[in-house]
């Protein structure tokens, strides 16, 4: 089965979206793969070049530019909740199942043996208390038209958050409400393989996530299972 993969980064991500080029390049074979859809919201044009140097890469200009200066800051909330529109927009374009992997992951091994491309769509399912029971940083939307109805309901359950909550991150919590008011075929994969904050053998892709020990982009680029891969990769 052939796919795309997609992900949005802007200048303030330049480093993390390298690295996410980088180890996708150099540990996972991408035969199936036919497009790497890079979403620009505020690049400059040496990290476009660069990403241009990949084969399979094209980078959609959106005219945005969000940057960020902090964890959950207006440019961030931006960056993020424009990915599920994007998505929507590249099932439009291309028609083919396509994973939205959050640009600020590593790749150690494919993905791709996991997935069960009968399903509607794939959903990186949390097993930690005090947060949402999924994660927007990896999502699979396998069969097309049923997940672009599914996309208009998360888009506009993210909307809805934000006006009536006053969460500080809105695509998760939205991500699970829009599974349990469905009734879509959905294939859960866990956080620890495909979304690893502290990955261990079993992980596949490592998340670079800010949290409360890593604020910065500087110190999660630094954080001890990230750093051989920027050594290796920068």
């Amino acid at each position: 089965m052939n796919y795309n993969i997609l992900t949005v980064v802007n200048e303030g991500y330049a480093e993390f979206g390298k690295l996410f080029l980088t180890s996708l390049f150099e540990n996972v074979d991408l035969v199936n793969v036919e497009n790497i859809l890079v979403y620009d919201t505020g690049l400059s044009q040496e990290t476009k070049e660069f990403y241009n140097s990949f084969p399979k890469v094209e980078i959609i200009e959106t005219g945005a530019d969000y940057s960020s200066a902090a964890i959950h800051d207006e440019g961030w909330k931006e960056n993020t909740y424009s990915k599920t529109k994007y998505l929507l927009e590249s099932l439009e374009k291309y028609a083919l199942p396509t994973f939205m992997i959050d640009s600020d992951c590593i790749f150690t091994a494919a993905f791709e043996e996991l997935v069960e491309w009968d399903t509607d769509m794939i959903a990186c399912r949390r097993n930690r208390r005090g947060f949402s029971q999924h994660i927007g940083s990896f999502f699979g939307a396998i069969n097309v038209e049923n997940s672009k109805k599914f996309l208009l309901k998360w888009i506009e359950n993210v909307k809805t958050l934000q006006e009536t909550t006053d969460m500080k991150h809105c695509e998760s919590p939205a991500l699970s409400k829009t599974i349990t008011e469905g009734s879509f075929k959905i294939q859960e994969l866990p956080e620890q393989v495909v979304s690893a904050i502290w990955p261990d053998q079993t992980s596949l892709i490592l998340h670079l996530k800010s949290d409360h020990y890593a604020t910065t982009v500087e110190q999660r680029l630094s954080l001890p299972h990230a750093a051989p891969y920027r050594k290796a990769y920068l």
